[in-house]
């Protein structure tokens, strides 16, 4: 299976994205009350994700990375990877950035949030001209197979290159490829996901998110 990593087309991959991000969506636990199936009448879980996608590729400098079987042209996994200016402020050719998509019923919007504002605070630590990684994620059906590391290295040689610190916020599922990778965790919020499923002590525990760093390094 030899996968290479290039561009999206905007056009023709967006659709493919969406369902690999729906896919990784549910399989991690915050979905559980994250979403509401019952809510979602007509399956529009995908085109959700589909806009969100389109809002973080009108970030001013972000580009977004496909790994993709070179004799197939199945899409496994991507990352879209965001150059952040140092004083905050953008090239005045930079695109307006697109106005995050509505709220849809089926999410639940307290939940939302307030893993929104966790996220929000981790990242106040990204201070200084950096690349962040805004979206990852790799088909589940695939997962453990090297796919995201390379998507990965992909990124961050970028920032290499650049001299340019990489940042993220990290979820469990991840955490540990990140390490490998020589990111260090900088602050973590933890959500206990028992207390949203009403104290039931169903199996849920604390759901940690990370802000990671990694130090430019110098190819020998």
């Amino acid at each position: 299976m030899p996968i290479i990593i290039t561009e999206v087309d905007r056009e023709k991959d967006l659709s493919a994205l969406a369902e690999i991000n729906r896919r990784t969506f549910l399989q991690e636990l915050p979905s559980h009350f994250a979403y509401k199936p019952s809510a979602d009448n007509g399956g529009q879980l995908v085109s959700f994700f589909q806009d969100r996608l389109v809002g973080r590729l009108s970030q001013p400098q972000a580009r977004l990375f496909k790994a993709v079987d070179q004799d197939t042209s199945q899409i496994y996994g991507f990352a879209c990877w965001r150059h952040v200016k140092k004083d905050g402020n953008e090239p005045a050719t930079a695109p307006a950035p697109t106005a995050p998509p509505q709220l849809p019923p089926f999410m639940n919007a307290e939940f939302t949030a307030t893993t929104g504002a966790e996220v929000k605070q981790l990242e106040d630590h990204m201070v200084g001209e950096h690349y962040y990684l805004t979206a990852f994620a790799v088909d589940p059906d695939y997962q453990n197979k090297g796919i995201g590391a390379q998507l990965l290295e992909h990124c961050i040689n970028i920032a290499d290159e650049a001299g340019l610190p990489s940042w993220l916020v990290a979820f469990p599922g991840s955490h540990s490829l990140y390490l490998r990778h020589s990111f260090i965790d900088v602050d973590y919020r933890d959500n206990d996901l028992n207390v949203w499923d009403n104290n039931k002590c169903r199996g849920y525990g604390i759901y940690r998110a990370y802000a990671m760093v990694r130090h430019p390094q110098v190819k020998s």
